[in-house]
């Protein structure tokens, strides 16, 4: 278990932890929103994270934990009532509060569709998550976290997800921890931004940013699958990964180009007219494109400029799929730990090739493969009678499998090719040059074509050392090729 696995780690030869509090009580994220657990057994297994850590009096910890999203995860179990169960927890905490006739009717239709004793089992699990994160809050008050983040998964702007909040706010103000507590939305960001807090404040420093809004007015909106408003939502990444928002006349570090969703047509030409002139002089730059639509993948028109004439080389950072707090807590993490690598002075040979992994990756995974692979690899999955969009096993997931790996390899080295190959850059005292790319791999972490692992090596040589031939991707045939390519 991971709680064996910490017991055998030197916690005190380590500066800071990044713990999942939902790996630790549950098992992982997927696992919270299940009743595997009781609530006995998580607090069993936190009692233990806390004696793990008392064995590291001087480690700072750093743990983040996911209010229960609305919706149970999509299997083939849940896929035909999911999103009812989603409308049946909004309406029955509403009616709750407020008895009315017709949401007595609106639940009464959906307990029709949903399975018998599911509803209980949702309610269970909520309840039990919010005793382990009230219990959580207290373990902060002890001092078992340094920091802790509260991350609110998919959900809407009403649901039972805000009495929890409102409830665990009330508690955090109760026991005057809020300097080390803090509520933000996502939830599989917030390692990335952890990690940027903790590196941070140990070097004692905290970028500024600047902000530039594709659509001013529309950052008052409330993003899919988020609670509060995108205005919110980006303060609360920046604040909990360590760096400081500059108003707009401020001295800053770095601009965080944010698109927001469906901007006014003039107002994005503006905004990308003015990302490609700031990226252009050579101005710290960072894009979170948060302009992703129901499907969770990114906008073509900022794609393209930013992918233009190789300028993502020259960017801090990209993102752009999955739901806003997802995507501004990549950017902006990686943003943060660039400038904090220049500034400590890190190796740049080795800063800069992780830099154009990190860019090439975004643009691959984010955008290439939820645009144009996800969508032929649902298409594939309806013609497969024993398989859905939730899940695919055995031949169906080899067949499944075997074209994403395929596909998104073959678009890995176009990007590579256009963006990054041949381009040069100076460390220490020399001129490199990116000529190839190695250890690719890329297949279906899961039983589903939601997402895909993708991992690869950015070759750079000093440019007097490389050869006519070495300036070809270099992709060993054989070597990491990934499951079912």
């Amino acid at each position: 278990s991971i709680l064996q696995w910490m017991d055998q780690q030197d916690l005190a030869s380590y500066d800071s932890v990044v713990v999942s509090t939902d790996m630790i009580a549950y098992g992982g994220l997927i696992a919270s929103r299940i009743d595997r657990s009781s609530y006995n057994l998580a607090i069993k297994r936190l009692r233990e994270f806390w004696r793990l850590r008392k064995t590291a009096p001087r480690t700072k910890f750093y743990g983040f934990s996911a209010v229960m999203r609305l919706a149970p995860t999509a299997t083939n179990e849940t896929q035909d009532w999911m999103m009812q169960m989603s409308q049946y927890a909004i309406i029955k905490d509403r009616f709750d509060h407020k008895p009315n006739v017709a949401d007595s009717r609106r639940l009464k239709n959906l307990e029709r569709i949903i399975p018998k004793g599911e509803t209980k089992r949702y309610w269970n699990v909520r309840e039990r998550n919010h005793k382990v994160q009230q219990e959580l809050a207290r373990m902060a008050g002890f001092g078992v976290f340094d920091y802790l983040i509260y991350g609110q998964d998919d959900a809407q702007e009403r649901g039972p997800h805000i009495r929890e909040t409102d409830r665990l706010r009330e508690m955090v103000s109760n026991l005057n921890i809020g300097h080390k507590v803090y509520f933000a939305e996502g939830i599989d960001q917030h390692s990335n931004v952890l990690v940027s807090r903790a590196l941070l404040q140990a070097a004692e420093w905290s970028p500024r940013v600047r902000i530039v809004w594709a659509d001013e007015e529309a950052k008052k909106n409330i993003a899919l699958y988020e609670s509060d408003s995108i205005e919110e939502s980006l303060r609360d990444q920046l604040v909990v990964s360590g760096a400081t928002p500059v108003g707009e006349n401020e001295a800053f570090d770095y601009s965080l180009y944010v698109n927001t969703p469906e901007p006014k047509t003039y107002n994005l030409k503006l905004f990308l007219d003015s990302l490609r002139s700031e990226v252009d002089q050579g101005f710290p730059v960072a894009v979170a494109d948060i302009n992703l639509g129901k499907t969770g993948t990114g906008d073509p028109a900022l794609y393209n400029v930013v992918t233009e004439k190789g300028r993502a080389t020259r960017l801090l950072a990209y993102a752009g799929w999955n739901t806003a707090g997802n995507t501004m807590g990549t950017a902006i993490p990686a943003a943060n730990v660039y400038l904090l690598s220049r500034k400590e002075r890190v190796d740049p040979l080795v800063r800069e090739v992780a830099l154009r992994k990190f860019i090439l990756h975004r643009l691959v995974n984010d955008f290439e493969y939820h645009s144009f692979v996800r969508p032929e690899a649902y298409a594939m999955l309806k013609q497969m009678p024993n398989s859905t969009k939730a899940e695919a096993y055995g031949d169906d997931y080899e067949r499944l499998n075997s074209y994403v790996a395929d596909d998104i390899k073959d678009r890995l080295l176009k990007r590579f090719s256009d963006q990054l190959q041949g381009t040069r850059f100076f460390a220490n005292g020399e001129q490199y040059e990116i000529v190839g790319l190695t250890e690719v791999e890329a297949y279906l972490p899961w039983p589903r074509a939601y997402e895909v692992k993708l991992e690869f090596e950015v070759q750079a040589r000093p440019v007097s050392s490389v050869s006519d031939e070495e300036r070809i991707p270099i992709v060993p045939l054989g070597e990491g090729s990934g499951v079912g390519s």
